[in-house]
Order: C-alpha cells, then sequence, then structure tokens
C-alpha cells in the first residue's frame, strides 16, 4: 500500500486523488452554532471575545444567530450603565424617577444602539478608505454585540465607564484585525480614535440629568 503525498489516502495500484482533504479550523469546531436556544454557548463566546480570543471572533462572524444574542447582551449592558450612572450620581433606586426612566428610558437606547451602530460603520468605512479593509460590516456587528459584554462593568462606580472605555477599544482591535483583515497597529489607532469620540459622545447622552 502506498499514501499519496498530496490527500494522504492509502491505495494499491491507482487511485484518483481528488486533492488535499478539507480540514476545518479548531475555532470553527468549537464554536459551531448549536440548535435551538442556546444562551449559554453565546455568552461563553462573549467571553472569550471580551478575552479577546481571534477564533471566537472569527465564529462569531460567520453566524448569524449572534445578532441576536449580541443584541440582548447590549441592552442589559446599557441598562446597567444607566443604573450605574445614576448610583455614582449619588442617587438611590428609591429616589429615580421611574416614570421618566420608563418613558426616556427607551428613546436614550435608541439614541445609543444609532451611535453604537455609526461608530461601527464610521471605523468599517475608514478601514476600507484607508487601509483596504476586506470584511463585511454585518461580519464585524456580529463579534462586536457580543463583545459588548465588557459595557456591563460600567456599573462598577466612578471607575467603571473608563474600564468599559479602555476594554472596548480592545475588543474593537480585535474584531476589526480578523475580521476586516487590518494590521493590528492600524485596527488599535482605529479602533482608538473613533473609540474615544463615541464614548465621549456616548456619556453625554447618558450622563444623568
Amino acid at each position: 500500500m502506498v499514501q499519496c503525498p498530496v490527500c494522504g489516502r492509502t491505495y494499491g495500484v491507482t487511485h484518483s486523488c481528488t486533492g488535499p482533504v478539507a480540514t476545518v479550523p479548531v475555532w470553527a469546531a468549537r464554536w459551531s452554532a448549536p440548535a435551538g436556544f442556546a444562551p449559554l454557548h453565546y455568552f461563553r463566546q462573549a467571553l472569550e471575545i471580551a478575552r479577546l480570543d481571534d477564533g471566537a471572533v472569527l465564529a462569531a462572524s460567520r453566524d448569524n444567530n449572534a445578532v441576536f444574542y449580541g443584541a440582548i447582551i447590549w441592552l442589559v449592558g446599557q441598562v446597567l450603565v444607566l443604573v450605574g450612572s445614576s448610583l455614582t450620581a449619588g442617587r438611590s433606586l428609591a429616589q429615580l424617577n421611574w416614570l421618566a426612566v420608563f418613558f426616556g428610558g427607551p428613546i436614550l437606547l435608541v439614541l445609543d444602539a444609532s451611535l453604537m451602530l455609526a461608530q461601527y460603520a464610521v471605523c468599517h468605512l475608514l478601514a476600507r478608505r484607508w487601509f483596504g479593509a476586506r470584511g463585511s460590516y454585518a461580519g464585524l456587528l456580529r463579534p462586536l454585540l457580543l463583545g459588548s459584554l465588557v459595557t456591563w462593568l460600567g456599573v462598577i462606580p466612578y471607575m467603571g465607564m473608563l474600564i468599559v472605555g479602555i476594554w472596548g477599544v480592545a475588543v474593537m482591535m480585535i474584531v476589526f484585525e480578523n475580521v476586516d483583515e487590518i494590521e493590528r497597529l492600524k485596527a488599535f489607532m482605529l479602533s482608538c480614535v473613533v473609540g474615544v469620540i463615541f464614548l465621549t459622545l456616548t456619556r453625554m447622552l447618558l450622563a444623568p440629568r
């Protein structure tokens, strides 16, 4: 028996070579999208993206379900940021104007979502124009939404938003590096500059009145 040096199969006299055997990347096998409702799977994936895991980012960028679970993670994060900002301002939960929260909260969330989507779009367009990025906006949005898990730290008094800002830039950097296929330093500079601008706008928007 002889082993084919191309496809790796063994044969006797002759065989029809089909070429190299396709291999599935380790990250694709690990993060293959499960069937049905799988919040724990996507929460673990969000944790790995927050830990700047390249494989989790690449898998999420190809998974349409990541948008749904990422949107939930983002929404929870924004609620925590709103509550944390109010508590940091010296207000207890009993002192909050819940009527204003009920009617004004959805408006703030819509405005914040618009800012977030605009931020990612600006970064993506600049990356395509300046750095020859090859990814898609949808491919970027999926891991970025899951990676918004870092905003949950915004509930930490005083230092929470600073931590979110720094960590959020790191998540954006690793996502743009992997999905848009641009160099890490360029991804960092792009994410940092645009991220700081939009974080400032978001803090101004969410600042307690």
